[in-house]
């Protein structure tokens, strides 16, 4: 798992795609025109992955006009009149992809122009939708100076809290930058209820009060991990107080509520009052696009409260020895409201404008690292803090940029570093020229698995808050895989029978025997090879069968599979799975639709037996280079411990995918000590029980490497730390993009 300094590397590189096997990212715009964005999870059809929120709070709040400043505010259920809060004079809006009708753009200039301060955009749905304008949309709000809060649309009853917070964060690339607030979980009406296995009209994803609040604590807790800040929660006061049974427990976290604006609206019993009140769904500002109707697109908007404060986080500062200061710290209040700064720790030679939060001065000459609190305070509104370190470095070298060499489908894990008079993340990494697979962090720290051989020339810079400091080049070879890894039977789950390569262009499934043609590689490219040739995949024309064969070892389309939940093997290039066309020996194999029986909720599903293979037992080899999952342990260890030991190849590495969900070596299958469920628990080791839901795991990620996640506990099997160590315990973690102590090979 990640460092804390290593968080911001991980959201950087969020983008390119996490935890496929829970869901897909909705990674491409849709410009069609009217047709409302969906994604299908199961039999569960989610149609509200581009709306805001759910259809219950947009129809409450649809037409709802605006409530002037003072007027009708919300108030607690538990409060007396004389301690409601009302709002001030900041508005902000709320957008989703419903925003972009036919892919039309939001001109956040405009937005800015018509007063509006702030920007809460929906991040993600579940763990299974990206919104796809997010990362536009963020960026274009801070430029046109707006501050800007990403937001997780919950579905408590298809994935863990942790999982969705993580999801969130990794999806919207959060990161301390001046101008974002604190992340929020949006939990509120089930908009799925009726179809996902809950009663249509119920609100509460059919989980019991209890179960909703270990969720919400569970969402929080890894936020603010991740985040370092309190996440805010939107809720609506009649969901909160039904759904959660007027839960207590979340005072620390700022709330943003939902409410018509009479007389009678109330906020949740847990908060004694609100920091954002969203009044209306109806709001037309300039700079949203125009609708099929010719009519500016509806939004939502809301009021900041007349006694809340927020310090948006500047993040960490770099700058070089004798340069000059500039630092700009903001803070979203109340218009009438007076913002005074004040700081501890400020680097030697520079202040902060009491009045301004302007940070100036001339750094001093030599190198240090600062630990700076800024605090801005209002009267009326709670001050509000935020720490940060300011490093002043020297000049900055590259220690040694050295050529690079590996091969398709071994897992890369190399520093590169730059010297500048400190210890530690200083500066800001970037590469260029990677070869594909591969990433780098911002603080320089390039990982992945390589998909294509080649020779690649990587130029690298490094760079602090005023710009480049230095650059450099790295020449990267990548070989093609050896051939070698897992060796045996491909068995077939519905008959037990197995492939067989009768001849080059008859692949087929024969009863079980000894002979060569039935003895399978497993390389790690995800090439399967027999008789030093690879299987197949034609390219489907239809959603018809594809026929297998074997051809010459060239990686090309049709060559590369991926071992999937279930032990479903998958063809990179078209999506589909081997199977099977028929009951009797000779029986040809080919590519076919993937088949799956889901659950209600859709949120797991048992492929189809004929899709479904036992495959060679092999290792789980580690993204930490050089590393295997084990179940040698040291003599002080659990009798019953998985270990991380250099890779071997021998018996104690033997990991066999089995098709109920299980991951078993030596007739045991990789459980979660005590049935814990919670980040940091053990694994270990237990006798295999398919009625036992911590020995289930489901596989994401790849087309070479993949994230082993606990689907019980929302975690994913890890490295903690990503320590180099042999005889390293192993553990679930979350499951964080960009991380190599949680990518693991399957061969």
């Amino acid at each position: 798992m990640l460092s804390r300094r290593l968080v911001a590397a991980v959201t950087a590189i969020a983008a390119i795609g996490l935890l496929g096997a829970v869901g897909g990212a909705d990674s491409a715009p849709a410009h069609a025109a009217s047709a409302p964005p969906t994604v299908r999870t199961g039999p569960v059809v989610r149609f509200n992955v581009g709306a805001a929120h759910s259809p219950r709070v947009e129809h409450a709040l649809a037409g709802t006009p605006a409530v002037p400043p003072g007027h009708a505010a919300p108030r607690s259920a538990h409060a007396s009149a004389s301690t409601a809060v009302t709002p001030s004079t900041v508005q902000g809006i709320d957008v989703s992809s419903g925003q972009h009708p036919n892919g039309a753009a939001i001109d956040w200039s405009e937005i800015a122009s018509d007063g509006y301060k702030f920007a809460f955009i929906k991040a993600t749905e579940g763990s299974y939708y990206v919104n796809p304008y997010y990362a536009a949309d963020s960026a274009g709000a801070q430029t046109a100076g707006l501050f800007v809060a990403p937001y997780a649309f919950a579905i408590p009853n298809y994935s863990s809290g942790a999982l969705q917070a993580d999801y969130a964060v990794n999806s919207s690339g959060w990161a301390q930058d001046g101008r974002m607030l604190p992340l929020i979980l949006d939990v509120e009406y089930d908009p799925y209820a009726g179809q996902d296995g809950t009663p249509a009209g119920s609100w509460c994803y059919g989980l019991s009060a209890a179960q909703l609040v270990s969720w919400i604590t569970a969402f929080v807790t890894e936020a603010e991990r991740r985040t370092g800040q309190p996440p805010v929660i939107y809720t609506p006061a009649d969901w909160w107080n039904k759904c959660t049974d007027k839960s207590t427990k979340f005072t620390a976290d700022p709330l943003w509520i939902e409410s018509q604006g009479t007389a009678s609206a109330t906020t949740p019993t847990n908060w004694s009052n609100w920091t954002y009140w969203q009044y209306t769904a109806a709001a037309t500002p300039a700079g949203i696009p125009v609708g099929s109707n010719g009519k500016i697109v509806p939004t939502d908007a809301s009021w900041l409260s007349s006694s809340a404060l927020e310090l948006a986080g500047p993040g960490s500062q770099s700058d070089r020895t004798g340069g000059t200061a500039s630092l700009q710290l903001n803070a979203l209040a109340p218009a009438t409201a007076t913002v005074s700064y004040s700081e501890t720790g400020l680097p030697t030679g520079t202040s902060i404008d009491a009045s301004s939060g302007l940070v100036s001065g001339a750094l001093p000459g030599s190198a240090a690292t600062f630990p700076v609190s800024v605090t801005a305070s209002a009267a009326g509104a709670p001050s509000a803090t935020q720490n940060f370190s300011w490093y002043v470095h020297g000049q900055v070298t590259f220690s040694s940029l050295t050529g690079q060499a590996g091969s398709i489908g071994s897992p890369v894990r190399h520093q590169i570093s730059a010297g500048d008079g400190l210890s530690g993340c200083t500066l800001q990494y970037t590469a260029t020229g990677l070869p594909p697979g591969l990433a780098m962090s911002n603080c320089g720290m390039i990982t992945g698995w390589p998909t294509a051989s080649g020779t690649y020339d990587v130029s690298v810079s490094a760079a602090d808050s005023s710009g480049v400091q230095a650059q450099g080049s790295v020449s990267w070879q990548v070989r093609r895989a050896s051939g070698r890894g897992a060796v045996g039977v491909l068995r077939l789950n519905r008959d037990g029978r197995c492939l067989d390569e009768l001849s080059a262009s008859d692949i087929a499934l024969e009863n079980c025997g000894a002979g060569r043609s039935e003895r399978w590689t497993i390389a790690a490219d995800g090439t399967v090879r027999v008789s030093g040739k690879c299987l197949t995949a034609a390219a489907p024309k239809s959603k018809a069968p594809a026929a297998v064969d074997v051809s010459a070892c060239t990686g090309g389309k049709g060559q590369r599979w991926q071992p999937a939940s279930d032990a479903v093997l998958t063809s990179v290039s078209y999506g589909r799975c081997l199977a099977d066309v028929g009951v009797r020996n000779g029986a040809r194999a080919s590519v076919s639709v993937c088949q799956a029986t889901s659950n209600a909720t859709g949120s797991a599903s048992t492929p189809s037996a004929s899709q479904q293979w036992t495959l060679p037992a092999g290792q789980l080899t580690s993204g930490i280079v050089g590393f295997c999952a084990s179940s040698v342990r040291g003599k002080t260890q659990p009798a019953s411990a998985v270990t991380l030991r250099s890779c071997d190849g021998k018996s104690q590495q033997a990991w066999t995918l089995d098709p109920d969900g299980a991951i078993s070596t030596g007739g045991k299958c990789l459980d979660l000590s005590g049935g814990g469920t919670a980040p940091g628990t053990q694994v270990r080791l237990a006798t295999c029980s398919a009625k036992t839901a911590t020995q289930k795991w489901q596989l994401s990620g790849g087309p070479i490497s993949v994230r082993l996640l606990s689907p019980v506990a929302g975690l994913c099997l890890a490295d903690p730390d990503d320590r180099s160590k042999a005889g390293q315990l192993l553990e679930i973690g979350p499951c964080a993009a960009g991380d190599a102590g949680i990518s693991w090979r399957v061969s």
